[in-house]
Order: structure tokens, then C-alpha cells, then sequence
């Protein structure tokens, strides 16, 4: 009998691409790989050759309820912290539910991300093991490694000089301010006949007896002490296509980049890119203070928009496969979101990293460490301040070499393939108890 496991995952490309590359890695082991996600990408998961479910809400519904476009949505996220939890995940927390108990009725395993509640909550009602899929260090919310917090800067910088003993107080603090978030999640527990939660459920809560997956490189962040158990570090998996399977550059772009230097590249992800501001125009500016060709990946709904940019020196268009185009840069500014991250990284080119809001300042902030980005907030990021990062990532061989070191050494890491081995072990014990 083929094992079933459900993959779940709430959020961006950023946050569906690395399940997709999971699912595959299960599917060819030959188990039964289910992901359950925003309808929206139901297209993309049957294109790679994965099952699909939905996961409400979609992206529409959500806009519709609040009566606002993607960019109004977009902007609201990055400025207000408590927005993404009360106004989009947790006011859908019962209807991913019922989803969820769907698509889990004959399942195995399943494996959630660290959004994916109604997922965690369907695992529970089930009595089926799950293992925490964490796509970025910052969620496991270290005493030993503490996370850039938003807003807190300073006192992030603080805590890493301090120590693990007054972190671990902060940390309790921190967690403590954000369960008042989680009434409704609290509520819904007791409505499904749920013992109360003991643990917060943004940060400890999203983990079981069957641990947690860390799905990012080691060179980010190892193992801590604080970590539950089991816990792995297997290294980032990479998905890379728009449509589903295929993975190729457009036959414009490749003359571009063939034409003349390697260019700048410039992109702001699948969400943030809703909302840019004036990021498009101040990294061309900056691309021609500093006399480098580039490439702004504006997203497809903002193409007409900035079609008019385009001309030899600079290509215009809406997405390109990063694992294509990264290695072909001279260097790469993004938003830090964890998905571009992943490639930026893999490309062995140096980055200059705009952090907008949530994990994406602590991304950045652990890839500077690394010695292959310089950061510059969006408030400070102009043509004059880029042009200078430009100067100093590419003024000497320091960034390029250690990216290049640092490329080489993830160019090696197989994530996708090591949670498969991982899902594989969990269910053998499984059967075996």
C-alpha cells in the first residue's frame, strides 16, 4: 500500500516552490504526495506532476473580503505587522481547516508549513503525525541563535552579545506579546473538542514528536539546543520554473545577456513586487550611476508599465528562471525573501539585500554574516546609496570570492532529497510502532 503524505503551505512562490521540489522528491521515492495550497496555484503543482487540494483562502477571496487590490494588500502586509495574522491567515483558519480534514482522511504523515495552522490543527484531530517544514532559521525563534526582529533591531544586535540565558527571557516576552494574536486560533480548538495549547502557536506550537525539517542551508544557522527533537538542517530545496515543468530563458533575455556584460538584476519577489514603490526606478538610476547594464523582473502584472525602460543596456520583463538568470549577474538586489534568497545564494554572485518586513531582515541580516551581501533598507534605498553598495560588492574580488566559496559549497546541497529520506525513516518507524 502506497503511503500518503499531505504537503501544506500557506503563502507566496516562495513559500509554495521549495513543497513543490519536496513533493517531487516524495513522488519519486513512490509515495503519494498530496499539496494542499492556494487555489490559485492549483495549475502549477498539476503541471509538476503533483497531486493538488485546495487550501483556502485564495488570493482572490481574500481581496474580495477586503475589498482591496493586490498591491493595497501587499502594502498592508509590509506596514503593518499584526496584519498578515489577523486580517489573512486567521480569519480562514476553520475553512483551511475543513480543507484540511479532507485531504487528510486516508493520509500518512503531513507535513505543514509554519503558516499552515488549519493543516497542524487537522493532523491533531486526526491523530496523525506531522513534521514541521521550516523554511527559514528565523521560526524556530533561537535563544542560541537569536533572529533579527523587526522593529528591534537593536535589540536583535543586543541579544547576540548577550547570550543565550537573558535571550531566552526576551524570546518568552516576545512570545507572550503575540498570543493575544491567537485568540481565535485558541477558540477554534476548544470548538473541535482540542485540548487547550500550551505553546505559542506561531513559533513552539508548530511542531510535534515527529520534529522539524529545516529546510535552508547549515551555512545560515545549524542546530540549537533549544531545537525540538528530531530536528534536521537539510539544506534548501529548489524548485525554479513559472509554469509548472519547464525551465528556460526567454530567447530575448538570452541575446540580451549574450549582447554585452554581465548586467545588474533587480527584483523584488512574487509578493513585495505588487507593491514596489520606487524601487524599479531608483535601481535603474543606480544601474546607470554605476554604468552596468540590468534586468528588472517587475512581475507580469506590471510589465506594461515598465516596458517603456527597456532598450539595449536594459531588459524589461516579468519573470526569468532564477538559476538561469542569477549566475549570469554581476550582482543580484532582491528583497531577501527566502525562495530568491535560496537561488541568489546557489548562483555564487554577490547581493545587495532590501529587506522589507517579517524573516526578510533576519535573511538579510545572515547572509551579510556570510560575507556575500551589504543590506540597505527600502527608507534609505535611492540611486545614490545602491550605486555605492554597487561600488563596494564590485570594486575588489572580497564578495565575489567568498559568493562564488559560498555557491559552491550549496550547490551540493540536495534539501529536497534529504526531507524524502527523512519522510521515508519517520514512516518505516511508523509501521515499525
Amino acid at each position: 500500500m502506497t503511503h500518503k503524505v499531505v504537503l501544506a503551505t500557506v503563502g507566496s512562490l516562495g513559500d509554495l516552490h521549495p513543497f513543490i521540489a519536496i513533493g517531487r522528491a516524495l513522488r519519486d521515492c513512490g509515495l503519494n504526495a498530496v499539496i494542499a495550497c492556494a487555489p490559485e496555484y492549483q495549475s502549477k503543482v498539476e503541471a509538476a506532476g503533483i497531486a493538488f487540494h485546495p487550501l483556502r483562502p485564495g488570493f482572490e477571496e481574500m481581496q474580495r473580503d477586503l475589498g482591496m487590490d493586490r498591491a493595497q494588500l501587499t502594502r498592508s502586509v509590509i506596514e503593518h505587522s499584526d496584519f498578515l495574522f489577523r486580517k489573512l491567515v486567521l480569519p480562514y483558519v476553520r475553512t483551511a481547516y475543513e480543507d484540511m480534514m479532507q485531504v487528510t482522511a486516508d493520509a500518512d504523515l503531513v507535513l505543514p508549513s509554519s503558516l499552515a495552522f488549519g493543516a497542524r490543527l487537522a493532523a491533531e484531530k486526526r491523530g496523525i503525525p506531522w513534521i514541521a517544514v521550516v523554511l527559514q532559521p528565523m521560526m524556530f525563534l533561537s535563544a542560541y541563535d537569536p533572529p533579527v526582529i523587526p522593529k528591534a533591531e537593536w535589540l536583535s544586535a543586543l541579544l547576540r552579545e548577550l547570550g543565550p540565558t537573558p535571550t531566552r527571557y526576551a524570546m518568552w516576552i516576545l512570545k507572550k506579546a503575540v498570543n493575544g494574536l491567537f485568540q481565535p486560533l485558541h477558540a477554534l480548538r476548544a470548538d473541535l473538542g482540542l485540548a487547550p495549547a500550551a505553546r505559542n502557536p506561531l513559533f513552539d506550537g508548530q511542531f510535534a514528536d515527529a520534529g522539524a525539517i529545516g529546510l535552508y542551508s547549515r551555512l545560515l544557522g545549524g542546530v540549537q539546543p533549544d531545537y525540538p527533537q528530531p530536528t534536521s538542517i537539510v539544506g534548501f530545496a529548489t524548485f525554479d520554473s513559472d509554469d509548472g515543468p519547464a525551465v528556460g530563458l526567454d530567447p530575448a533575455l538570452n541575446a540580451f545577456l549574450e549582447a554585452g556584460a554581465a548586467p545588474l538584476v533587480f527584483t523584488l519577489g512574487s509578493l513585495i513586487v505588487n507593491s514596489p514603490g520606487s524601487f524599479y526606478r531608483e535601481s535603474l538610476g543606480a544601474a546607470q550611476s554605476s554604468r552596468r547594464r540590468a534586468v528588472l523582473m517587475v512581475g507580469e502584472q506590471a510589465i506594461g508599465d515598465f516596458a517603456h525602460l527597456g532598450s539595449a543596456e536594459v531588459f524589461v520583463c516579468g519573470y526569468a528562471p532564477h538559476s538561469l538568470l542569477f549566475p549570469r549577474a554581476a550582482a543580484i538586489t532582491h528583497h531577501g525573501g527566502i525562495g530568491t534568497l535560496a537561488q541568489a545564494l546557489r548562483s555564487g554572485r554577490p547581493q545587495l539585500i532590501v529587506p522589507y518586513f517579517a524573516d526578510q531582515l533576519d535573511n538579510a541580516a545572515r547572509t551579510a554574516r556570510l560575507g556575500v551581501a551589504r543590506i540597505s533598507s527600502p527608507r534609505r534605498y535611492n540611486r545614490a546609496s545602491a550605486s555605492r553598495d554597487f561600488d563596494r560588492l564590485l570594486g575588489g574580488d572580497r564578495y565575489l570570492a567568498r559568493a562564488r566559496e559560498v555557491g559552491e559549497s550549496m550547490a551540493a546541497e540536495d534539501g529536497a532529497a534529504q526531507a524524502a529520506r527523512i519522510v521515508l525513516d519517520t514512516l518505516e518507524q511508523l509501521r515499525r510502532e
